[in-house]
Order: structure tokens, then sequence, then C-alpha cells
């Protein structure tokens, strides 16, 4: 379970390349270390959740790319909001 909450984190993480310069490599690896940290946090802690909460992001039919970001920071929040709303649906 922990091995499919993480390779879906990082085909998030890994599918979105930077376009502009406004986000820098320093910002985007703060942003993917705070997504990793969520993920990993839920995994750990509740790994019916985290199985819940992989099913409900299935369910939203995330896109893996950046269509539509202004940057690779943008897209780390959309995937953090995206994360947020799929535990809070399974509450």
């Amino acid at each position: 379970m922990k091995s499919l909450i993480c390779l879906t984190a990082s085909a998030a993480l890994f599918a979105a390349t930077p376009i502009f310069a406004e986000c820098t490599p320093e910002q985007a690896t703060a942003k993917a270390e705070q997504l990793a940290q969520k993920v990993s946090a839920i995994t750990e802690s509740n790994p019916q959740k985290a199985k819940e909460i992989n099913d409900e992001l299935k369910a939203m039919k995330l896109k893996n790319t950046t269509d539509g970001m202004p940057d690779e920071c943008a897209t780390y929040d959309r995937r953090l909001k995206e994360f947020d709303e799929a535990d809070r649906k399974t509450e």
C-alpha cells in the first residue's frame, strides 16, 4: 500500500517540468518535500486512509502535466490542494 501511494506521489512530482523561471529550484524542492511529507504522514499513520485517499485521487482523474500551470510551484500547489481535497472526502 505504501508503495502505491509513493508511486502516485512520485508520478505527480516528476510529471511537472519548469516552464518559467518564476519558481526557483529551491522553492520547487520545498513544495515537493511538503507534498511528500503529507503523503508519508498519512501512509505511515493510517494505511487504510492512505488507500482511500489514493482511490479518491484516482477518481479525480489528476492530470500529470503542467497544462495551464505557470510554473512548477503552481503544479505542486495544485497537487497539495488535490491531496487535501481527497483527504477531506475520505473523512
